[in-house]
């Protein structure tokens, strides 16, 4: 049985880079800082939470952790209210994911399913 989604892998994780980047985006002028301050205090370079904020980026573990500090939060309310959730991808041969296995799949989204409630968890 094929499957077939909406988004290809890259596009789903350009659509998650700018979700995440309007979060930050949102919270660093509710806190009513400008980004060269927000990189400041999140010792991370003002022109990397640009590009962050517009999606242009990935971020590593260690960033979110800073921004989080740095703006005073939990680590999960950086992912908003609403889930960040990745679309479903379209499996197709030139898909990164077509490589797998079923049971591999299965262990993958098992991974991203317990990566999202440990963020829930942080937030709560």
């Amino acid at each position: 049985m094929k499957r077939t989604y909406n988004l290809s892998m890259k596009e789903a994780a350009g659509d998650i880079r700018k979700k995440f980047g309007s979060r930050i985006r949102e919270l660093r002028k509710s806190a009513g800082i400008t980004q060269e301050e927000l990189g400041e205090k999140a010792e991370l370079n003002y022109k990397f939470i640009g590009e962050l904020e517009r999606g242009q980026v990935n971020v590593s573990l260690d960033s979110i952790v800073k921004i989080s500090g740095a703006l005073e939060v939990k680590i999960g309310d950086l992912f908003s209210k609403e889930k960040i959730s990745v679309q479903k991808v379209s499996v197709k041969e030139n898909n990164p994911l077509a490589k797998f296995s079923p049971q591999d799949l299965r262990l993958i989204k098992k991974a991203l399913r317990l990566l999202n409630r440990t963020f829930s968890r942080v937030s709560a």
